[in-house]
């Protein structure tokens, strides 16, 4: 074997070896560890044991793909009287326990209410969704085991609209049909309302942008 094939053979080794130690890490790295699952529990045990006597513990939630900023492990709960799912974590700001109860009763709860909006303007089956923002509902300061109403809270959800179409020309005209009929219904004062498209797989569309209206 000439010393340029050995050279070739031994560089060819090298890559496969970074190559499988890339991988290793990269795995290693959407693995929940253990002691910090623990901790998480651990934390969270007296504030859960405190606010959420009715909820069923889950299980420890790990955010391998670094959706949520506030946290890396939760402790995931579900409410036995409402059946939400919610987490409770430890703020990685504000280093405080803190739950998504209300924010996700909320949302779930607007989202049931507008169907029938949704569906007279948009059509039957047409898929959207209801958001409070967990970090604005959590500087409303409001006792995560209260019966709060999303009604009383003064800041606006993001209500947004998925078509799978191209952009009608009357989009624009049919979120403010919604924004009427939801102030006339008295299921909001204020929100966001918005529009995106997405194609057969389900893509969001890049060439289609959506309409966007706040009331």
């Amino acid at each position: 074997m000439s010393v340029f094939a050995k050279k070739l053979l031994i560089l060819f080794g090298v890559m496969v070896v970074m190559v499988g130690l890339v991988v290793f890490l990269y795995v290693q790295s959407r693995e929940p560890d253990e002691p910090e699952a623990d901790r998480v529990v651990r934390e969270t045990k007296s504030y859960i044991a405190k606010h959420f006597q009715q909820a069923e513990v889950a299980g420890v939630f790990y955010d391998s793909t670094g959706r949520y900023s506030e946290f890396d492990y939760a402790v995931q709960l579900n409410d036995l009287k409402t059946n939400i799912d919610f987490f409770v974590y430890v703020d990685q700001q504000t280093k405080q326990v803190t739950d998504t109860y209300l924010s996700e009763l909320w949302s779930q709860t607007l989202t049931e209410k507008i169907r029938p909006l949704v569906e007279t303007i948009f059509g039957q089956g047409t898929a959207y969704k209801a958001v409070y923002y967990q970090e604005a509902v959590q500087q409303l300061k409001l006792d995560p085991s209260s019966s709060s109403e999303y009604e009383k809270a003064k800041i606006p959800p993001f209500i947004t609209i998925t078509l799978q179409r191209d952009r009608s020309p009357t989009e624009e005209k049919n979120l403010n049909r919604l924004a009427t009929a939801l102030k006339k219904k008295k299921l909001l004062r204020h929100g966001n309302l918005a529009t995106e498209y997405i194609n057969e797989k389900g893509i969001l569309r890049e060439d289609e942008i959506g309409f966007n209206t706040y009331f």
